[in-house]
């Protein structure tokens, strides 16, 4: 599920042992839209803020052919 959301460009948050299944699913705590913390409180508020936009769009490169 991590990769999906990852994949779908959704904002995905995780404190303590969260930020484990974070690196197994591939992601990396410094990419776009994943949020990473010590505290359920700290983390919810940096994601409640981007989830105002819906998706991560800076995450994956616009390719034009």
């Amino acid at each position: 599920m991590v990769q999906e959301c990852y994949r779908h460009a959704k904002v995905i948050g995780a404190w303590g042992g969260g930020q484990a299944a974070l690196l197994d699913a591939g992601c990396a705590a410094d990419d776009l839209g994943v949020v990473v913390g010590d505290t359920p409180a700290g983390v919810f508020e940096e994601v409640l803020g981007l989830l105002g936009t819906h998706r991560v769009w800076d995450r994956f490169p616009v390719s034009v052919a």
